[in-house]
């Protein structure tokens, strides 16, 4: 195995987004009469879009409904501050990684331009080849297409590439396009769901990444 580039989740994986994720949606189900989640059960919620995200958090069937509460999380989310931060060692493993000709970049099922402002805004220090969200008309994870894109990109065979993330999609989407996949315990979800999904690697620190992609 030689890994020549690194394709990254962003949410969970990058960045430490779950308070964010958990207040916004939250004041939207709170303006629309629905009662709020926990912390903890925007875990699971989190991950599909933000479509997907309002309808399951205000357990609505009504899809125009549900397509009106997610612009208004995008709205939110794209004029709100929040508390949002890369996780630790997250810079010094990027610096690392491009030190050592690593090709890097983001895919995220996060709407495209709330993660293409979140990559400026909180690494715009380091030079991604891609950074791609969920775009409209576009597949999201564990479809591969994204990844598959990002791989041309990159001029490289899937087979040279990681997938990182913390979900199950992350590494679904690696096994579907033929992406090696790595898990990361640090996020929204926990080992047993990286390892039941067949994971190439899994770790619980930033540190043992270059190991992980036999760097």
């Amino acid at each position: 195995m030689v890994i020549k580039g690194v394709i990254f989740d962003l949410d969970g994986t990058l960045l430490d987004s779950l308070e964010d994720v958990a207040t916004y949606a939250n004041a939207v189900l709170a303006a629309y009469g629905f009662e709020g989640r926990t912390k903890e059960e925007y875990r699971y919620l989190a991950g599909q879009g933000a479509y997907s995200l309002m309808a399951k958090s205000s357990r609505t069937d009504d899809e125009k409904l549900a397509v009106e509460m997610a612009d208004e999380f995008k709205k939110i989310y794209e004029e709100v501050e929040g508390s949002s931060k890369p996780y630790a060692g997250i810079e010094d493993m990027l610096k690392t990684l491009f030190a050592k000709n690593i090709k890097l970049a983001v895919l995220s099922n996060k709407p495209d331009h709330l993660t293409k402002i979140c990559v400026e805004k909180y690494f715009r220090n380091y030079r991604f080849e891609a950074v791609f969200g969920q775009r409209d008309g576009g597949s999201t994870k564990p479809d591969s297409a994204g990844a598959l894109e990002i791989a041309k990109i990159f001029g490289l065979e899937p087979s040279s590439v990681a997938i990182v993330g913390d979900t199950k999609n992350d590494i679904l989407t690696a096994k579907n396009g033929g992406f090696y996949s790595v898990g990361v315990t640090w996020g929204f979800r926990d080992r047993g769901e990286l390892e039941e999904c067949g994971a190439d690697k899994v770790i619980d620190s930033t540190k043992e990444l270059l190991g992980a992609l036999g760097l």
